[in-house]
C-alpha cells in the first residue's frame, strides 16, 4: 500500500486488502479455501496492525485459507538486522529518529516513500532545475532516476562505487548526506530497537489477544435517537432535469409554471374560465408545472425498447431519478451493500395518461353497449387503434403505481424492503418517515426514498377544478394576500439516506441530517380536504419531541404552503402556536414554499421541499419564495415567529452552540400531516462547493500600484 517504504502506488493497504479478500471470496464461491496461502503486507508492525489483518481476513480463515503477514519496515528496528549485516547502524539510526516520511516522484506514477534526509532536498532541488531548464517530463524522469541510482545501497550498506567497478565505504556523514532511506510510514510509529523474537511475539501473540482485550459490550442505542444522513439527491421537476438546475432555479427566482402543453391535453377543448362557477367537464385553469423531455436509455436499465409503450412513464422517471441520486451520493459505480438497501416511494393519487388510455379501451364496450344508437365498440376501437395502446403481458405491471418501488429494486438489484406509500400530497414525506424507521431499526443500511407524480392529464385537472382548489390565475401564491388556489404540477425526486455514523465511516458527503419526523391525522374534522389546525399542530409537536430539539432553534421552515388562503393561514397558525410556546422570537424564522416556483407536485411535493431544504442547510442559504406581492396579514406575520423570505440571502447563524436547523411540512387530503426536522451537518471534512455552479455574473478583483499599471495589466489579459 501507499504507506509502505520504497516504490508505492496510489492506494493504501486497507483498500487493497479489502479488495483482495472480496476477490478471493468471489473466486472461491461455495468451495473450500484449502490449498490457498495468503500473505498480507504493508504497515504491519505491532499488535494493533496485526489485529486489523486478523479481523479483515476472518472470512478467508473461515473458508480454510492459510493467512500470514509479511513484515517490512519493522525489521529495520531489529537488533539482528544490524548484527547480521543486513543494514548498517546508520540506517537503523535514521529509522529510529524518523518522525515522519515523505514521498518523492521521478515521474507521474513513480513514487518512492523515504525518510526526509539531505538526499531528498537534493532530489527536489535538482527536479526544479531540470524543469526550469525546459526538459521534457521523460528527460526529467531519466535524470532523476540517474541521480537516485545507488542511493539505497549507500543508506543500507554504506557503500558506493568508485571510479571503477569496485565498491568503496563511505563515512557516516557521507552516508547520511547521500543515502536514500526507503522506509514506510511505520518508522514514524516506532522509536526503539527490539529483537526479532520480541517483534514477532508482539505481532503474533497480540493479534489474537488484542481483539478480545479491547472488545467492549455494545451499548444499546435508542433507535429514536439515531440521526439519519441525506447523502444523495435528485430532482426531475418543472424547469429542472437535475438537482443542480433545480437549486439554481430556486435561488434565481425562476417561475417554472407554464400553460399546459397541447400534447398533454388541448386547452382549446377543455379550458373555460367560466367553469369555476358552473363546473362540469371543463377546467378554469390551464396552467401547471411540466417536465421537459428527458432522454431515457431503456437498455441501461435492462428494459427492451418495445416494452416502453406499455410502461407508465412515471416508472421510467423513477429509475432515472434513483440513478441520479445514487450518482450524486457517489455510488454510481462505487460498490455498496445492495442486499441491505431498501426502496420506499411516495406515489399514487390516481392514474396517469397510459393507464387512463387502457381504462378507456377496457370500459368503452361497457358504455357503448348501453347506447344502441352508437356504432359497435369494435368499430370504434378500430377507428381509435392508432391512438390507444395495445394490451400485452407488460401492461399490468406497467401501469400499476404501487409497483414503482419494486421496479426500482428489481433494476438496481436492491435486496431490502421495497414498497410504495400513498398519503396523497404528503406521500413522499410519508416515504421518508417509513425509510427513517427502516434505518433506525437496523432493517437496512441504505434507504432510497422517492416521490413521484405525473398525473397531469385532463382527468386530474377536472377533479381539482370541480373541487374548486385551482388558482384561476395559474400560480401558487403562498402567504400572499391574493392567494387564490393551487397550480398542479408533475415531478419525480429521490434521496439516498444512511445512518450518520455509517455515512461518516464511508466518507459520504452529507447534505443534512434528519433529526426527527412525525405524522398525525386530523381525526373527525370538517371534511376530508379541509385543513385542520389541531391535526397539524400535533404533527409539529411530535416531530420536535422525537428530534429532541426545541423549535426555538429552527431558522427556516419549508411549509406545505399551497397558496390557498385558508390553508396557508391554518398552517402558519399551527406552526406559530408550537414555536411561540417554545420561546421563538417574533420574526425569527424564515418561511417559504417551493410551490411558488414549480407549482404543487402532489405526491412528490414533500421530497421537492426536502431537497430544497437540505441544499439550503448545506449551502447555508435562505432561499426565496416567489409570487408574494402583499403579505397575508391574516396569517399573523409581524406578530408571530415567522416572516416570508422573498429573496436569497446568506444564512447568517445567530444561535450559539446550536447548528442550523430547518423543518419541512407536507399535508395530504384525508387529514394526514407530516413534519420533518432537519439539521446542518457541521463535521464535514470535504470542501463545500459554491452555492451556484453557474452564475449570471462574477466579481473579479485586480490590484496594482496605480491606475495606469492596472489598465496595462487588464489590457494584457
Amino acid at each position: 500500500g501507499r504507506e509502505c517504504g520504497g516504490h508505492i502506488g496510489p492506494r493504501s493497504s486497507f483498500v487493497l486488502w479489502d479488495q483482495a479478500v472480496a476477490t478471493l471470496l468471489e473466486q472461491l464461491g461455495d468451495g473450500s479455501g484449502d490449498g490457498y496461502h495468503v500473505l498480507f503486507a504493508g504497515g504491519i508492525h505491532d499488535a494493533r496492525s496485526a489485529a486489523a489483518v486478523s479481523a479483515l481476513a476472518a472470512p478467508l480463515v473461515a473458508r480454510g485459507v492459510k493467512v500470514g503477514v509479511l513484515i517490512g519496515t519493522a525489521y529495520l528496528f531489529t537488533l539482528e538486522a544490524v548484527s547480521a549485516g543486513a543494514i548498517v547502524p546508520g540506517f537503523q539510526g535514521e529509522a529510529i529518529e524518523c518522525a515522519t516520511t515523505t514521498v518523492i516522484e521521478t515521474s507521474p506514477g513513480h513514487a518512492i516513500r523515504v525518510a526526509p534526509t539531505p538526499a531528498v532536498d537534493e532530489f527536489r532541488a535538482r527536479r526544479r532545475e531540470l524543469e526550469a531548464a525546459g526538459l521534457t517530463p521523460r528527460e526529467v524522469a531519466s535524470e532523476l532516476e540517474r541521480l537516485n541510482l545507488g542511493r539505497l545501497r549507500i543508506a543500507s550498506k554504506g557503500l558506493t562505487r568508485g571510479d571503477g567497478a569496485e565498491l568503496m565505504a563511505l563515512s557516516d556523514d557521507e552516508q547520511h548526506r547521500r543515502g536514500l532511506y526507503m522506509v514506510g510510514q511505520v518508522a514514524a510509529m516506532r522509536g526503539e530497537a527490539v529483537t526479532i523474537r520480541e517483534l514477532h511475539c508482539g505481532i503474533a501473540a497480540a493479534a489474537t489477544v488484542l481483539p478480545a482485550d479491547r472488545s467492549e459490550p455494545v451499548a444499546l442505542v435508542d433507535p429514536k435517537r439515531t440521526a439519519i444522513a441525506v447523502i444523495g439527491m435528485s430532482a426531475l421537476l418543472p424547469g429542472a432535469s437535475d438537482v443542480e438546475q433545480y437549486w439554481e432555479n430556486i435561488l434565481n427566482g425562476v417561475d417554472s409554471v407554464t400553460e399546459v402543453p397541447t400534447e398533454r391535453w388541448d386547452p382549446a377543448v377543455y379550458f373555460d374560465p367560466d367553469s369555476q362557477r358552473k363546473g362540469g367537464d371543463r377546467t378554469y385553469s390551464k396552467w401547471g408545472g411540466f417536465l421537459a423531455p428527458i432522454i431515457f436509455d431503456p437498455l441501461a436499465y435492462g428494459i427492451p425498447p418495445r416494452s416502453l409503450r406499455t410502461i407508465e412513464p412515471v416508472h421510467l422517471l423513477a429509475l432515472e431519478a434513483v440513478g441520479q441520486a445514487l450518482a450524486d451520493a457517489g455510488y454510481a459505480e462505487r460498490p455498496f451493500n445492495r442486499e441491505r438497501t431498501a426502496v420506499v416511494f411516495g406515489a399514487g393519487g390516481g392514474s396517469s395518461d397510459l393507464s387512463n388510455a387502457f381504462g378507456f379501451r377496457g370500459m368503452m364496450s361497457h358504455f357503448v353497449s348501453q347506447r344502441p344508437d352508437l356504432p359497435p365498440a369494435d368499430e370504434l376501437l378500430e377507428r381509435l387503434g392508432d391512438v390507444l395502446p395495445e394490451w400485452c403481458e407488460d401492461t399490468f405491471p406497467g401501469v400499476l403505481i404501487n409497483v414503482i418501488a419494486g421496479r426500482v429494486a428489481n433494476r438496481f438489484n436492491f435486496g431490502g424492503a421495497n414498497f410504495t406509500v400513498d398519503a396523497a400530497c404528503a406521500s413522499s414525506l410519508a416515504a421518508v418517515d417509513a425509510a427513517v424507521k427502516e434505518l433506525r431499526l437496523g432493517h437496512c443500511d441504505v434507504a432510497v426514498v422517492g416521490g413521484a407524480d405525473t398525473t397531469q392529464d385532463i382527468f386530474s385537472y377536472l377533479l381539482f377544478a370541480n373541487s374548486h382548489v385551482l388558482s384561476p390565475r395559474g400560480r401558487c401564491r403562498p402567504f400572499d394576500e391574493g392567494a387564490d388556489g393551487i397550480a398542479i404540477s408533475e415531478g419525480v425526486a429521490a434521496v439516498v439516506l444512511k445512518r450518520v455514523e455509517d455515512a461518516e465511516r464511508d466518507g459520504d458527503r452529507i447534505y443534512a441530517i434528519i433529526r426527527g419526523i412525525a405524522a398525525s391525522s386530523d381525526g373527525r374534522a370538517l371534511g376530508l380536504t379541509a385543513p385542520n389546525y389541531e391535526g397539524q399542530r400535533r404533527a409539529v409537536e411530535q416531530a420536535y419531541l422525537r428530534a429532541e430539539v426545541s423549535p426555538q432553534t429552527v431558522e427556516l421552515v419549508e411549509a406545505h404552503g399551497t397558496g390557498t388562503a385558508v390553508g396557508d393561514r391554518t398552517e402558519v397558525e399551527a406552526l406559530a402556536s408550537v414555536y411561540a410556546a417554545a420561546g421563538a422570537a417574533t420574526g425569527q424564522v424564515a418561511i417559504g414554499s417551493v410551490k411558488s416556483n414549480i407549482g404543487h407536485t402532489k405526491c412528490a411535493a414533500g421530497l421537492a421541499s426536502l431537497v430544497k431544504t437540505a441544499r439550503a442547510l448545506h449551502d447555508r442559504v435562505l432561499p426565496p419564495t416567489l409570487q408574494i406581492e402583499r403579505v397575508n396579514r391574516k396569517a399573523g406575520f409581524g406578530s408571530n415567529p415567522f416572516y416570508p423570505n422573498t429573496e436569497a440571502r446568506p444564512w447568517l447563524h445567530a444561535l450559539a452552540n446550536e447548528p442550523r436547523r430547518a423543518a419541512v411540512s407536507a399535508f395530504g387530503f384525508g387529514g394526514t400531516n407530516f413534519h420533518c426536522v432537519l439539521e446542518e451537518y457541521d463535521r464535514d471534512y470535504l470542501p463545500r462547493p459554491a452555492a451556484l455552479k453557474t452564475r449570471s455574473s462574477e466579481l473579479l478583483v485586480w490590484q496594482a500600484a496605480d491606475r495606469a499599471t492596472l489598465r496595462g495589466e487588464l489590457t494584457a489579459l
